[in-house]
């Protein structure tokens, strides 16, 4: 029993690997300065690599799917036998629910009470609801598995770590006296000028133009999943290893209340 489940848990962990080998090889978000050498005029901005981002949501949205799919496999298992109808069998799939006083019935209609009171108890104590109280990491398996690609949250770039300090130890005549949760926020975050800038510190040129240059910085981007419903705010990769471990803990659970 259960082959099915352990095998969409091993492709998401095969999912795991292909983004911690895309993030080793790509960077989605940077952190750049750019100098305009005919103006003077110096900025520091966030950046994004859309293709990368594009491909690493799609990977995070395949690894997401396949341990839905680990959870509705191992649930069909041992409730479907006790289906009366087609109808009923259409409905058993691992049971959620976005707030904890319609979990009950929510459990009753995925038919966890025909196998036994203990197993429909062991689901209501997985607390899988989506209001403060519930398994925040279960239910968000649920909530970011959704049909429209659309809706899924793509990676974000986090620019909270940089500081003023660690970008004036790279860029010397960086302005001073700035609040540091400023980076990352605007289409140019600091603007200045400097004419008198080293040609070997200009970065590369931008084509088609000769004066614009970029050097990307070397500062701190998490890469991260911001989720409104729930509240949820959290490293990508890290993130997708909690979800196979409460996976993996689910299943138990479901398991040893046969």
């Amino acid at each position: 029993m259960f082959e099915n489940a352990y095998l969409s848990i091993d492709r998401a962990t095969e999912c795991i690997t292909q983004l911690n080998e895309l993030f080793r090889e790509h960077r989605p978000f940077s952190y750049v300065l750019e100098t305009n050498t005919e103006t003077g005029q110096r900025a520091t901005f966030a950046k994004k690599n859309k293709p990368i981002i594009d491909r690493a949501a799609i990977i995070a949205r395949d690894a997401v799917h396949t341990l839905r799919v680990a959870l509705d496999y191992t649930y069909w298992e041992i409730t479907s036998p006790f289906a009366k109808t087609a109808k009923e069998k259409r409905a058993v799939q691992f049971p959620f629910c976005e707030r904890a006083n319609g979990l009950n019935e929510a459990v009753k209609n995925r038919l966890a009470n025909r196998v036994s009171q203990r197993f429909f108890d062991a689901i209501i104590g997985l607390k899988p609801y989506g209001e403060p109280g519930g398994n925040t990491l279960l239910y968000l398996i649920h909530s970011m598995d959704v049909p429209n690609k659309h809706r899924f949250p793509p990676p974000t770039g986090d620019y909270t770590r940089i500081s003023s300090e660690i970008i004036r130890w790279q860029v010397p005549d960086f302005p001073s006296g700035l609040v540091d949760n400023c980076f990352g926020q605007n289409h140019r975050d600091v603007v200045w000028y400097n004419r008198h800038v080293d040609p070997s510190e200009l970065g590369i040129a931008q084509p088609p133009t000769t004066n614009i240059f970029e050097k990307e910085l070397d500062v701190p981007v998490d890469i991260i999943f911001v989720v409104t419903e729930p509240d949820y705010r959290g490293p990508v990769i890290p993130t997708i290893n909690e979800f196979v471990d409460v996976t993996k803990k689910t299943i138990a659970i479901m398991k040893s209340a046969i």
